[in-house]
């Protein structure tokens, strides 16, 4: 009797048909079809689970008997070709043995693949929480540079009010020394001329009249070039007047450059600088003023 035979014949003693067998081992009818006519072989946990249903040893669940055909005795001639003991090494025992090492390779393969498993997700687990770690402190140093930035534009603001503040106080020396306002500036009034000598070079004439007496101290006019070099000039007083004059013969560097004249006013013992006009473009027929000391 093959395994497929003795398989058929426990289940007909437990009346049971293909169907609600599958349903007690978890596997198709199909495969009790299959495994009935000995067309596959149940797994290692299969079987144990058979002689546990049947109540059978697992050793005589798998001892089977082979088979032979009985062969007509025509003659002795014909003894030789039927050899049963050369077909028992088909004997299912040894059909047997492949299933149950697959079995145990398959096993030690799922044991490895889930230790695997587990171990790559114990990895991921860390690195998650790592990142988590990183973040938090990603969130801490922005919320701290939001914070420095914060501060920085309110000492900004601090600073744009003091430097405002500073320059009120001084506005309002200066108007205290000067005895004016300093919207009215230092100047009341100012004129010049430009004309080409017979030279070629360009004559400037200018006439100052302050906006206070600077008795106690003498005038001067500055001429800077566009280098930034400066010279100065002193001022001459109009007889019986208030007004001050200069009449000067610019550089060739200044007249090709440009250059700004400037007036320097000595007021309560301290000098005060103040910007007159700016030339550029200078020719013997044209050039460019742009007026400072009205601003």
């Amino acid at each position: 009797m093959t395994l497929g035979q003795k398989i058929q014949a426990l289940r007909h003693d437990a009346g049971l048909s293909q169907e609600g067998l599958g349903e007690k081992l978890g596997v198709s009818r199909q495969a009790i079809s299959k495994w009935e006519a000995d067309g596959a072989v149940p797994e290692v946990d299969k079987l144990i689970a058979l002689s546990r249903l049947f109540e059978v040893n697992l050793h005589d669940l798998l001892q089977v008997e082979g088979t032979s055909r009985e062969e007509p005795e025509d003659s002795e001639e014909q003894d030789p070709p039927a050899q049963p003991p050369e077909e028992e090494p088909k004997s299912p025992e040894e059909k047997d043995e492949p299933p149950r090492r697959n079995g145990r390779w398959w096993k030690a393969l799922c044991v490895v693949l889930a230790a695997a498993v587990c171990i790559q997700g114990v990895a991921l687990f860390r690195m998650n929480e790592r990142l988590e770690e990183q973040e938090g402190l990603l969130g801490g140093l922005q919320s701290t540079s939001w914070s420095l930035e914060s501060q920085v534009n309110s000492l900004d603001s601090q600073m744009s009010s003091q430097v405002e503040r500073i320059d009120q106080l001084e506005r309002a020396e200066n108007e205290q020394e000067l005895g004016v306002s300093t919207a009215d500036g230092l100047v009341a009034d100012f004129h010049y001329t430009m004309e080409a000598t017979k030279y070629g070079s360009m004559n400037l004439k200018v006439t100052l009249l302050p906006t206070q007496s600077t008795s106690g101290g003498k005038i001067n006019f500055q001429l800077t070039g566009a280098d930034g070099t400066a010279r100065t000039l002193p001022a001459t007083q109009v007889e019986n007047g208030s007004a001050y004059t200069l009449s000067i013969i610019c550089s060739e560097a200044e007249a090709a450059n440009g250059f700004t004249l400037s007036a320097v006013l000595p007021l309560n013992g301290k000098q005060y600088t103040q910007a007159l006009v700016r030339f550029s473009d200078i020719t013997a027929y044209s050039w460019n003023a742009e007026e400072l000391w009205k601003e």
